[in-house]
């Protein structure tokens, strides 16, 4: 059986979604883990310093999924501009260049953050 262009674009459009909700879903819930540590450093009266590797270990995981999902979303649009080409509408789509191309342009957005913090 031969799968057409458009059937393919709406399969790949359903995989896309459904991972980008998969790791919202995992940062939300790594921040609620988060929160939990930092709760239970506070609630059972530990020094500040107790439990402060695994939570640092925590936020640079947090990290890595906030630019996994980033690879993720230039991917999503690499893919709307793949079907935009082939003649396949697309909706709700991100634009291109909407986001930083390369991890030096995404560090720069973080310095930039940090310096306005």
């Amino acid at each position: 059986m031969t799968m057409t262009p458009e059937v393919a674009s709406l399969r790949i459009g359903r995989s896309v979604t459904s991972l980008e909700d998969a790791m919202d879903e995992l940062l939300a819930r790594s921040g609620d883990l988060m929160a939990e540590m930092a709760r239970a450093r506070v609630a059972t009266a530990e020094a500040a310093h107790a439990g402060q590797r695994p939570m640092m270990r925590i936020a640079a995981m947090q990290k890595n999924l906030m630019a996994a999902r980033g690879e993720l979303l230039r991917a999503h649009g690499d893919l709307s501009q793949l079907a935009e080409t082939m003649g396949i509408p697309v909706a709700g789509c991100p634009e291109e260049g909407s986001l930083a191309s390369t991890a030096g342009e995404d560090m720069e957005g973080d310095a930039a953050v940090e310096r306005a913090a």
